[in-house]
Order: C-alpha cells, then structure tokens, then sequence
C-alpha cells in the first residue's frame, strides 16, 4: 500500500511537498478505508489544479525516481529536470521519499536524494517503521563532509552466513564504491543479486518487488495489460463487455483478424527508427504473443516455429462481423479506455495504480462511471487508485472522501504546492465542485485582463 510520498528540487518542486494517504477523522465512505500496521489508509486520491500547476509533475516524480530505484540513474535523463527557476537549482539535490505497506504487511520508509551535478546517488535510506512508531535503519548511505561514501545497518542480524553477506553488499557502497555503483541503488542491488528467501534480503526485495508493482499511466502511454486479453480468453471477453458497458459501440474485440507483413507496419517512421522498433519487438516477443501500437495501430505478434514474426491487427466488432474496425478508427476516449480498462484485471488485488489525466478524452459522465466500478471491482481489496483530473464532476462528497481530495496551486515563485480539501474543514452536505470554480480553494487559472487592454487597444 501507497501512504505517501514527498518531493524537492524536481520540476515544478522546489521546496519539499508531500501528499499523505493517511486517512483523517472524516466517517463517510468507510469503504475507502484500508488497514495496514494499525494505521488507516485512503484507496484513492484525487488530484486538481490548473493547467502548467505542477499536478501531473507529481506523477512524473514517482515516475522518474521510481525508474532511478528499480534500474539506476542511466535509465533516466537528468538534462534540466531540477528546480530551474531558482538559480541553485542545478546545483542542490532532489529528493524523493516514499511512506509503504509491502505485500507482507511491513511499514517502511525509503528515499534517496540524487545529484544533477555529479549525476550519482547522494544518500539512501530504508527504514522500517513498527506499529509502536519505532523505526529502525535496515541501510542508510550517504556521503560524509570529508566527500567519502558510507553505509551503516542498525539491523541486528543472528545468522552468521547472512551477517556476512549483507556486510559484504553494503561493503560496495562504502568507501571504495564503484561510478558504477555510484548510479545504482542499495535496494536493487541486494534485490538482484540475492536470492531474497529468508530474513533481511527477503525484507529487501520485498520493498523493490514493491516498487516493481506500481503501475503509472500517462496519456500517452501504451498499458502492458492489453497482453493478457490476447492469451486469455476470459480476459478478452470481459475486456469486450466492459467496452460495451461504457456504451463505445463496440460489440466485441477481435485479436485474429487483419493479417499484415511485419515490416509493412512501419511504414512512415523513419529508418532509423523503425529499426529499434524491430529489434525491440523481436526481443519482446517469446512463447507468448504481445500487443504493440505502432504508427497509432494496435498489432498482436508472435513467433511461428521458425522464428518468423506472424502480424495481426487487433480489430473491433461493432455490429457487423463482416466489416471489422481498425483501431485507428476508434475515437480518442475509446482509445483511452484501451489503456485504462486493463486496470479492472491486472491490480491483482493490492497494485498501486497512478494515472496522470484520467479524464483525458473521456465524457464527464464516463469517466465518474469509471470510478464508481473501480470502487466496486476492488472492494475487499488493497488497491489504490491516486489521479490527476480536471473533471468537477469528480467533486461530490457522495462519491469521495474530503482527505481524497488534493489540489497543487502554482506559487508566485512558479513552484507548485500541495495541499488537501480537508484543510478547509468542508462539511460532508457541502457543494464542492461549485466552490472549487469559484476559487474558493485555488488551484485554478486566474485571468488576468489587463494584459489584453493594450491588446483592445
């Protein structure tokens, strides 16, 4: 489970900015309430603000830092990702904590501060938080003022074998550590290279199998869970229903029609290009068939027992099984939920799911339905749902909690700040949406009309 999460010095962030999953006192929609290490945690968090706010460079945060934890600082690029407006901000570290619930029931908190400069991890830290509020340091690294790396553990470890080697990881980030080693994280490194079964690596690799599981979706990106419709045929056929359900005009989804030559399907992309298309198809695809969208049209692709590529276009059955529809014919929301429906069968019970715009092309009413059956597929379970949107229509204490309600306001220094609805103390009867567009918690576009005097001028 996601409790929280805390940003500095990336992007729209300067100063440290936190978003809690902590549930408050408030008592309506007791459902939405999850429980782990004796504490009360939110399922979902929606998140507003006005356009060029920062709301979805919250999710870009947990992107990008969760991409330098599972595969190090050469995965991401660095080029002017701090604090630009501040004149420092090149110079000062960004830093990222998270606040989880691993599959095991544990409470850790787990950060890292990372250099623009130097490009290498500053200092990292893994702490497990007891039920008591006790914490104790499983690895803390950092960089003393004399500039040499070191690492400490206040885990006290019986076994002698495992002392040793859990002496001998750290031993890699102390004193003599690697560039290489300088760019990778401590969690990574224990979760790959030991075998995770017992004690303090099992803990380890169950914060990084953590981490592994979060799903983010941005608008434009392509949802791995289109695979499993293709192998499953359970999967397929709710996939199709639930399309029907949110009225698309689409009958079902055929994934064996619309046979193309594999090459054919990068045409228009340049050479370049579409040669790392290729190799990185080719590499994708094992036993199993895959789902790529190439040149905005959904391919399923698998290997015939010679190695050659079998192309197919996955199609749409809108009531004639006769003429099929390409799914470059769909309309923009249809698309949308294309990416979003997989959610419904891929959170596996306790994923945390980001989604940055869920409203994008969706209908108002659409995308409110789309919440609704996210609360009532999941219920019983620990799966979260944290979203930016701009749809008011979301704003209905009937639907949501006060405490799941965020909104990020740019400053007059152009950093964003995050706060909550329930700092305001709203009553549960209370009209949200409407005082939301009449301003009354910021966090929208303010207009102003001088500039276009000179302009009527």
């Amino acid at each position: 489970m996601f409790l929280g999460f805390s940003v500095s010095n990336f992007l729209s962030f300067n100063e440290t900015q936190t978003i809690s999953m902590m549930a408050s006192k408030v008592v309506r929609h007791k459902e939405h309430i999850l429980s782990g290490n004796g504490k009360r945690i939110l399922k979902t968090g929606l998140i507003y603000g006005a356009n060029a706010g920062g709301k979805s460079n919250l999710i870009r945060a947990i992107d990008f830092s969760s991409d330098i934890i599972l595969d190090g600082l050469d995965s991401v690029d660095l080029n002017k990702k701090y604090f630009r407006i501040c004149n420092d901000g090149y110079k000062n570290p960004a830093v990222f904590e998270y606040r989880l619930i691993t599959q095991s029931g544990k409470e850790y908190s787990y950060g890292l501060a990372i250099s623009y400069v130097e490009k290498k991890i500053l200092s990292e830290w893994l702490i497990r938080i007891e039920k008591s509020g006790a914490e104790t340091y499983i690895f803390n690294r950092n960089i003393d003022e004399k500039g040499v790396h070191r690492t400490e553990s206040e885990i006290k470890i019986k076994d002698a074998q495992e002392r040793t080697r859990w002496k001998f990881y750290l031993e890699d980030f102390g004193e003599s550590i690697s560039d290489t080693m300088k760019k990778k994280s401590i969690l990574s490194d224990v979760a790959e290279r030991s075998n995770g079964k017992q004690g303090i690596f099992s803990e380890v690799l169950d914060v990084f199998l953590w981490f592994q599981s979060i799903i983010i979706i941005f608008p434009t990106s392509q949802y791995s869970g289109l695979n499993q419709m293709v192998e499953d045929e359970d999967i397929r056929e709710l996939f199709s229903h639930l399309l029907k359900y949110f009225d698309t005009g689409i009958e079902s989804v055929e994934s064996k029609m619309g046979y193309v030559e594999f090459d054919k399907i990068f045409d228009g992309i340049p050479r370049e290009e579409a040669e790392k298309l290729k190799i990185r198809i080719s590499n994708d695809i094992q036993e199993e068939p895959v789902m790529f969208k190439v040149n905005n049209q959904m391919y399923l692709l698998r290997k015939d027992m010679e190695g050659n590529i079998i192309t197919t276009k996955m199609m749409q059955n809108h009531g004639n099984d006769r003429e099929l529809f390409d799914y470059l014919e769909e309309s923009d929301g249809t698309k949308r939920l294309f990416d979003l429906i997989p959610l419904f069968y891929e959170h596996n019970g306790n994923s945390v799911i980001f989604i940055d715009e869920i409203d994008r092309s969706l209908h108002t009413n659409l995308t409110r339905k789309f919440l609704e059956l996210f609360y009532e597929l999941t219920e019983g379970d620990t799966s979260q749902l944290i979203a930016t949107t701009h749809d008011s229509n979301l704003l209905d204490l009937e639907l949501v909690r006060q405490d799941e309600i965020w909104f990020v306001k740019r400053m007059e220094d152009h950093s964003s700040k995050i706060y909550s609805l329930n700092r305001f103390k709203e009553r549960y009867d209370k009209v949200i949406d409407k005082e939301y567009l009449l301003g009354r918690y910021d966090a929208i576009p303010v207009f102003d009309d001088g500039i276009l005097e000179g302009i009527n001028a």
